[in-house]
Formats: structure tokens, C-alpha cells, sequence
């Protein structure tokens, strides 16, 4: 890992037209700002466009960045500011109406779903169930307290660094971090499987229902590739045990780290046909 003066030495290599600083300035941010997309938008193909638009905004602005602060949090800023303005996601809508997550379970039980697991499921199948749980319930939250929760719990930054990406004071990030997390955690401990082996809701009995709706593809998966070293939820499970209840929230979403996103080729022919340039006083939107 880089330290900040690294990084900010990249950054004055790409302002001043180094293609291989820019590249790699793009290939270490990328990953946060799309999975920061796809966290808030719950949708690929959407998370993809505004993800490609806030690395454009990044690089195009790039002689804004003054140096005053961790370049992260300078690039997650402009990303957060690009996600407020996007409009809301179907899934979005439908999961804001929902007041009383409890009746959803409720719900399922009553219809068998939660009473049929499936038989030795995929491995990749079950973690995409476990992500798609555990982001629907952060839709269930205001857009403004998501950002809290994926900035504190998943991305892991500071208070002082959350401020400063939100525009609020540190004081206010904390308090909006604290409410968005004790609703995902009073949920997820008192109904999730891997929190308790007692409760209700679990993977593998909640598949073959996604599967049914259509809720998870088998052949697309948002969260998880299909291919590749997936922890189990049985080792999952295990390893949450050795935690306290924030490491453990934290860790179930980071167990998945959305990674279907490379925006350095497009960066290089964008660069080489002169599409975009630097500019010298940019303003940040």
C-alpha cells in the first residue's frame, strides 16, 4: 500500500501528463468507487455508468485536489456528491417503503420459504443470497445514512475522513454512522443464521425462493463471481464467532467485494484520443 505522499506524488505525475501515473491512480480508486456505487444502487449496470463518470470527474478535475487531505477521501467526496444526484433505483423505492423489516421474515416464514434450504448449494450462489440480504437491508435506509454505514462499516474510514467526504462535521457523521448501524445490527443479530445458529433466517433456506422469483440469477450474480475462492457461510460463520457484534457487521460485508469493474483501458483510450484533459481550475461537482 502507498503512503499518502506516494500517492499525492502520482497525482502531480498525472497532472503533469504521465499516462502510466494516471493509469495507476485509476487502477488503486477504482474498486472503491464502484463498489460504493453498487452499494448504494444495489444494480450493476447502473453502478458501472455513475462509476465511470465519477473516475472521468476525477481525472478531468484532477488539478483540484489541493494536497489538504487523504486524495481517497477527495475522490470519494466527488463520488458521493455524483450519487446523490442519481436517481433512485427500483430497488430503491420498493425497499424505502418498508418500515418493519421483522414482517418481511415474518412474511417468508409464513410462506415455507424459510423451511426448505437448498441441498448443498453452489458455494458462489450462497454468498450472492448473503450479499443480496444484507444490501437490500441497507436500501431500507436513507441515502444519507447508507453513505454513513458504507463509508464507516464497509470502507472503514475515519470519523475525520467521513467528514470530510460527507461535508459535515465529525461529530454528525458519528451520529449518523451510530443510527444507520444499530438498525442493520439489531436486524442482522436478532434474524440472521450466521449471527446465531438459532435464528430463523439462514442462505441456503432462503435460495431456492430467490432462485424461484428471480430475485438472484444463477448465470449473473450482482455481488459475487461466479468463479472464484468464496468463503463458505459455515466458515463464515466460524470466523464471526471470534468477533464482537460492529467487527462482525463489518465483516459480513466485507466478506464480498464487488469486483467486476476495470475503467483503466477506457481511461487509456480516452487519454490517447484526447477526449478529456486536464483542467486548470476545476470546479467539483
Amino acid at each position: 500500500m502507498k503512503t499518502e505522499n506516494e500517492i499525492k506524488q502520482l497525482v502531480t505525475e498525472a497532472v503533469q501528463g504521465s499516462k502510466s501515473a494516471l493509469e495507476e491512480r485509476v487502477r488503486r480508486i477504482q474498486q472503491p468507487v464502484y463498489s460504493l456505487s453498487l452499494r448504494m444502487l444495489f444494480n450493476p449496470e447502473d453502478a458501472k455508468d455513475i462509476a465511470q463518470e465519477i473516475l472521468i470527474t476525477v481525472i478531468t478535475n484532477l488539478q483540484g485536489y489541493r494536497f489538504e487531505g487523504p486524495f481517497r477521501a477527495w475522490v470519494l467526496r466527488i463520488a458521493v456528491n455524483k450519487l446523490k444526484a442519481v436517481r433512485k433505483t427500483w430497488a430503491e423505492k420498493k425497499m424505502a417503503s418498508v418500515d418493519n423489516l421483522d414482517g418481511i421474515l415474518d412474511r417468508y416464514e409464513a410462506r415455507g420459504w424459510l423451511s426448505k434450504p437448498s441441498d448443498a448449494p453452489e458455494p458462489y450462489l450462497e454468498a450472492e443470497t448473503r450479499s443480496v440480504c444484507t444490501h437490500a437491508l441497507l436500501l431500507t435506509l436513507d441515502r444519507s445514512h447508507r453513505m454513513a454505514f458504507i463509508l464507516g462499516v464497509v470502507m472503514e474510514v475515519s470519523s475525520q475522513e467521513g467528514s470530510q467526504i460527507l461535508e459535515i462535521t465529525s461529530a454528525a457523521y458519528r451520529k449518523r454512522l451510530s443510527r444507520a448501524r444499530s438498525r442493520v445490527k439489531g436486524f442482522l443479530v436478532n434474524n440472521c443464521g450466521l449471527f446465531d445458529k438459532s435464528n430463523r433466517c439462514r442462505c441456503s433456506s432462503i435460495l431456492p425462493a430467490y432462485l424461484q422469483k428471480g430475485w438472484i440469477n444463477p448465470d449473473k450474480p450482482i455481488f459475487v463471481p461466479k468463479h472464484g475462492n468464496i468463503d463458505s457461510t459455515t466458515r463464515l460463520g466460524t470466523y464471526l464467532k471470534e468477533m464482537d457484534e460492529l467487527k462482525q457487521i463489518s465483516a459480513v460485508y466485507n466478506s464480498i467485494q464487488p469486483s467486476d469493474f476495470d475503467f483503466v483501458d477506457a481511461i487509456r483510450n480516452i487519454y490517447n484520443n484526447n477526449q478529456y484533459r486536464i483542467l486548470s481550475d476545476p470546479q467539483i461537482i
